[in-house]
């Protein structure tokens, strides 16, 4: 097959390459030929969509049309998966549609109807067999274009395992729809039905709105600054990225906020290294080329390592920037994809989550790039605008997390603890005390100065503790009222919080 379009290899069959793929550049016939061939070869395809650390981007703009179909499974069958699991999804079954929402490899969906409301019923595919790697490993790799070779390495193909793996069952992708649902987002999350999931589908409520992939290929701005909050949100606020970002899965509503019908595979960022992440994308949005290399190695490495820091900023010196033709590519991205390439010249082994970042935050530089016209000047970056709109959204949350009767509670208790633990103390000094354990005496000889800065230091003390338990006590109403009485009692929260920051800097 793939000798047809013109790659050599001895191991494919066909014949001589046909008349049009020949006329082709090789990166069109390479995507065609992974969509041609399907199945495992077409979800390699996707893998490599958006991977500037691998491909020119004459190649990366033709994988973005390919499309990993495969031919959904009969309606018939799925009815009789919802009958065979029971329960209330077995009414389910007879309200399908016969036409799939999406079949990809790992996944087929179809609408039905629960309590007059539309959802979808989702089911996982068959996992790949080694087998099939192996096979796709063996062919592949008898590819002689140089433009592919860096795609075919066998590091590559390790990683394209693990990438798979990430939809291997429907458990995991549950548990991550479960966590997001309790998280206030910009992007809405599929939400699970309850009570309708068993281990062999997923129920969950039908999204409507507009394809963002065609607003995409229609060049709409707001697409875009959609689908760069959408990103940027995953790493600063649920530390979880898309491995597989696909605006075919993403729909804009019609209230405007852009919605997500499938995630099939959710990559969460390793908790150790979550505050590196974040670090690493803020110093790439403020320009600070020290702080992002520190990051970056951080995020490789799993530590910091100072002699990889110096050889990252090497190999960013002496990189040679690809000169995208009648591409005006936006500068965030710009440094997301060199930091990204630089990277690749380290013998450090890439975790797979950190090609995901910066995978996505490529796309979204691409499809960005596309928002330039002739007559215009210099476009508007979408990364850096998304920046403020997803900090705003996670500084409220935490706000409001601080107002919550939970955290006020958690704060009464530790209150209560210290007040506690202090009055213990207190009684205790007062026994050594009475016992002539503790003598107090007053030094005649202290100068009038220190006299007056211990004094000072007191009144700071007692003023610390008084702001506090107001402070405490003020949270504690302001979560347990509502209206008027919530805004003022917050109001004095806050002014109390204001005061302890005074307090606490003018104690020496």
């Amino acid at each position: 097959m793939l000798r047809r379009f013109g790659f050599r290899g001895n191991s494919f069959a066909g014949g001589r390459t046909e008349r049009h793929a020949a006329r082709l550049p090789g990166p069109s016939r390479f995507r065609d030929a992974l969509e041609e061939l399907g199945g495992i070869y077409a979800a390699f395809g996707r893998f490599l969509v958006w991977r500037s650390d691998l491909l020119r981007s004459e190649a990366l703009l033709r994988l973005r049309d390919l499309r990993a179909r495969v031919a959904p499974m009969p309606v018939e069958e799925a009815a009789e998966r919802l009958r065979r699991g029971g329960g209330p999804a077995a009414g389910l079954a007879d309200a399908l549609e016969p036409d799939a929402c999406w079949s990809t490899p790992a996944r087929c969906a179809f609408r039905s109807v629960h309590q007059g409301r539309p959802v979808v019923v989702e089911f996982a595919r068959e996992a790949f067999g080694e087998g099939d790697f192996a096979a796709l490993e063996a062919n592949l790799k008898l590819i002689e274009a140089d433009s592919f070779r860096g795609a075919l390495q066998p590091e590559v193909f390790t990683a394209f395992r693990a990438w798979m793996r990430l939809s291997s069952d429907l458990d995991r992708e549950r548990s991550y729809l479960e966590s997001i649902a309790s998280a206030p987002t910009l992007v809405e999350y599929p939400k699970l039905v309850a009570g309708l999931s068993t281990r062999d589908f997923l129920v969950f409520e039908w999204v409507e709105g507009e394809p963002l992939l065609k607003l995409l290929a229609r060049q709409s701005p707001e697409a875009v600054r959609r689908l760069a909050e959408c990103v940027l949100e995953q790493v600063c606020c649920l530390a979880a990225l898309d491995a597989d970002l696909d605006p075919e899965a993403l729909v804009l509503k019609p209230d405007g906020r852009l919605a997500v019908r499938r995630v099939e595979r959710f990559l969460g960022i390793p908790a150790a290294l979550a505050g590196a992440c974040l670090k690493y994308v803020s110093a790439v949005l403020a320009s600070d080329a020290p702080t992002a290399a520190h990051q970056l190695v951080k995020l490789a490495y799993g530590r910091t390592a100072l002699h990889y820091e110096s050889r990252l900023l090497d190999a960013l010196s002496n990189l040679e920037p690809e000169l995208k033709v009648n591409v005006q590519f936006p500068p965030v991205a710009a440094i997301f994809e060199s930091n990204w390439r630089a990277l690749k010249r380290l013998d450090l082994p890439q975790p797979l989550f950190l090609d995901i970042l910066h995978r996505n935050l490529v796309a979204v530089g691409y499809w960005n790039a596309e928002l330039a016209r002739p007559d215009e000047g210099r476009i508007a970056d979408a990364l850096a605008e998304a920046q403020w709109p997803v900090l705003s959204r996670l500084l409220r949350t935490r706000t409001s997390d601080l107002f919550s009767r939970e955290v006020a509670s958690d704060w009464l208790i530790g209150a209560g603890l210290l007040l506690f633990e202090g009055l213990r103390q207190a009684s205790r000094l007062a026994d050594q005390v009475r016992q002539n354990e503790v003598a107090v005496g007053v030094d005649l000889q202290t100068p009038p100065e220190e006299a007056r800065k211990i004094r000072r230091t007191v009144r700071h003390r007692v003023l610390l503790g008084m702001l506090l338990v107001g402070f405490l006590i003020s949270l504690r109403l302001a979560s347990s009222v509502t209206g008027s009485w919530q805004i003022l009692w917050s109001a004095v929260a806050g002014c109390a919080a204001a005061a302890l920051f005074w307090i606490v800097s003018r104690i020496e």
